[in-house]
């Protein structure tokens, strides 16, 4: 329990530790209210059942003359009014105290839920090859929300009930304490033992149901990604079926859980009942008079109903705070990520740079994580700033791999890449500000072409002007403003609306929006046909010299007009002149 408090509470900064602290004190008033709204019942149904306690309490006495009553009818009506006005009173403070205790914790889902995607977003590009984004937008859109409406306000609502049955518990020992002793100890060994039998199992349902949610978003991605050739292939029913099939354990598991939901109140019925009869016959073994019984059993009866959901409450919340504590562990260990961000890196300026002589790699090798193999071994080149240059080779053979290191995306393992002799580790963003990147495939959203080109910028902060120029050095100026709706086009999902070229295209002018220096080019047209891949490099070779190009590529076509041409073997670099066979 330690654990889990420590961990929840590294989720909020100082600030925010000081909101919890204000929802405990409005937690122990509403505690205090729901006491009070118990505890009025004695009197309550004494002024009714008994009209001597006038004479007899000297507080009620007190009361009678110091209000000029004159008659017990009157008496009575007005204890009615107060009652009624200290029960309004107490609901008008628990709605209130509800909506700030829901708006300061649901406040504190939503950065969260940011904050973790920015670790995300942060980490190193290593992070990304090492980890499945199905269990990241597991982990960023249902388990933070777990932690929040799962634990903590779980938490708070546990604590709520707590102070709630302490309170009247503690109101009831005052009356009758014997009976109270009695009833506590039935109620509590019996919630004791419920917890023992089903503690591990609920811990376990949750861990499976997160795995199971993160495999089953995988399989939506797959099957959505890549519907073109489920379609074609026939392949719908696999994914269904393997679809159904977490969704059944998904749903086996959530049957398991609503029954332990729903099993304590039932529970805790029967173990009420039997507890307040076993009270009735303790109270009346020590002699209480019909009078003081009748008064006595409807403070029980009172609290019995207030407690009743409260018990059942505390068990319930008892084993969702059980269920989803793996969400805990796995969002506090990544939210704690966010202390290995490269913070030198958030500290340096975003502004590009303009180069005026060289991009060199010295004695540069690379390891992947948890490999013994380099997949870069002792690199050393010079690209002339304004230059072209490509790279060759077999699948594996280190191409990427060394586009990712020029890109600042892996950090070499030995050796540093430099641009005009700076490492560029030490000036990354800028680095990498002044970088266009056209993948194999582009990423299109489902928006406009606007959108799509000034990709990622809020539309109020695009400039259209650069959008068109990006368009005319893409080659797709015309075409774009043959259409009715010109730049502002829905494309959709994907591109859908567009032909391959233009997808290609739109990727082009993405990469050049932002009129970088460096131009790199990750087999950009190897899925296009030989005449669409021959019209955007046409559009690529007349950047050459005004932009630094760099490409991987295997048609040779692609590569017929580069300055230099380097081929990769097994992480090992070669210069080469041989342009007269395919590389595969």
């Amino acid at each position: 329990m330690r654990e889990n408090l420590a961990k929840t509470l590294a989720l909020f900064n100082k600030k925010d530790k000081k909101k919890l602290f204000i929802i405990l004190l409005l937690m122990i008033g509403a505690a205090l209210f729901e006491t009070i709204g118990v505890g009025l019942m004695l009197p309550f149904v004494g002024i009714i059942t008994n009209p001597e306690i006038v004479e007899t309490q000297p507080i009620i006495r007190w009361i009678y003359e110091t209000a000029g009553f004159t008659s017990h009818e009157q008496f009575v009506i007005a204890a009615v009014g107060a009652l009624l006005t200290v029960f309004v009173i107490k609901n008008v403070y628990l709605l209130s105290f509800f909506y700030v205790q829901f708006r300061i914790l649901l406040n504190q889902q939503v950065k969260l839920s940011s904050q973790l995607l920015k670790t995300y977003l942060r980490k190193p590009y290593t992070f990304h090859l090492q980890r499945n984004s199905s269990d990241l937008l597991r982990n960023v859109t249902a388990e933070v929300p777990k932690v929040f409406q799962g634990m903590i306000l779980a938490v708070f609502q546990l604590l709520t009930e707590v102070l709630v049955i302490i309170c009247i518990v503690t109101l009831l020992m005052f009356t009758a304490p014997t009976a109270t002793m009695t009833a506590a100890g039935i109620l509590g060994g019996s919630i004791g033992i419920f917890f023992l039998i089903f503690k591990k199992k609920i811990s376990n349902l949750g861990t499976e149901q997160q795995r199971v949610t993160g495999t089953m978003i995988k399989w939506i991605n797959q099957s959505l990604g890549a519907s073109k050739d489920v379609k074609v292939s026939g392949r719908e029913n696999f994914f269904i079926q393997a679809f159904q099939y977490y969704s059944q354990i998904k749903a086996n598991n959530g049957r398991y859980m609503k029954m332990l939901d729903s099993a304590p109140r039932l529970f805790i019925e029967t173990i009420l009942v039997f507890t307040i009869l076993i009270t009735m016959l303790v109270i009346m073994n020590q002699g209480a008079d019909t009078s003081e019984l009748i008064t006595i059993m409807a403070l029980f009866a009172m609290a019995a109903f207030r407690l009743m959901p409260s018990i059942t409450r505390v068990m319930a919340l008892l084993t969702q705070i059980r269920y989803n504590k793996p969400a805990l562990d796995i969002v506090y260990h990544d939210y704690l990520m966010e202390n290995e961000v490269d913070t030198e890196q958030l500290k340096q300026t975003d502004l590009p740079r303009r180069f005026k002589y060289s991009i060199d790699a010295v004695n540069v090798s690379y390891y992947y994580p948890k490999q013994s193999e380099a997949a870069l071994k002792n690199i050393s080149l010079s690209i002339p700033i304004g230059s072209a240059t490509a790279f060759i080779g077999e699948s594996g053979s280190g191409k990427s791999t060394l586009m990712d290191t020029l890109l600042g995306l892996l950090n070499p393992s030995e050796g540093k890449i430099k641009a005009d002799g700076k490492d560029i580790l030490a000036m990354k963003q800028s680095w990498q500000r002044n970088i266009g990147y056209i993948p194999q495939f582009i990423f299109l959203s489902d928006d406009t072409i606007l959108r799509n080109v000034a990709f990622g910028i809020h539309e109020a902060d695009i400039d259209e002007k650069s959008v068109w120029r990006a368009l005319e050095q893409a080659q797709l100026k015309s075409f774009v403003e043959s259409l009715p709706d010109g730049i502002y086009t829905q494309i959709g999902e994907r591109g859908a609306r567009l032909s391959g070229g233009q997808r290609q295209r739109i990727g082009i002018a993405r990469a050049l929006y932002h009129d970088p220096q460096i131009l790199f080019m990750d087999e950009a047209t190897s899925a296009l046909d030989s005449r669409t891949e021959k019209e955007i490099m046409n559009s690529i070779n007349q950047l050459k010299g005004d932009k630094t190009i760099i490409i991987i590529a295997h048609r040779l076509s692609t590569i017929e007009r580069c300055d230099k041409v380097y081929e990769m073997t097994n992480g090992v670099l070669h210069e080469t002149a041989i342009l007269d066979k395919t590389t595969g």
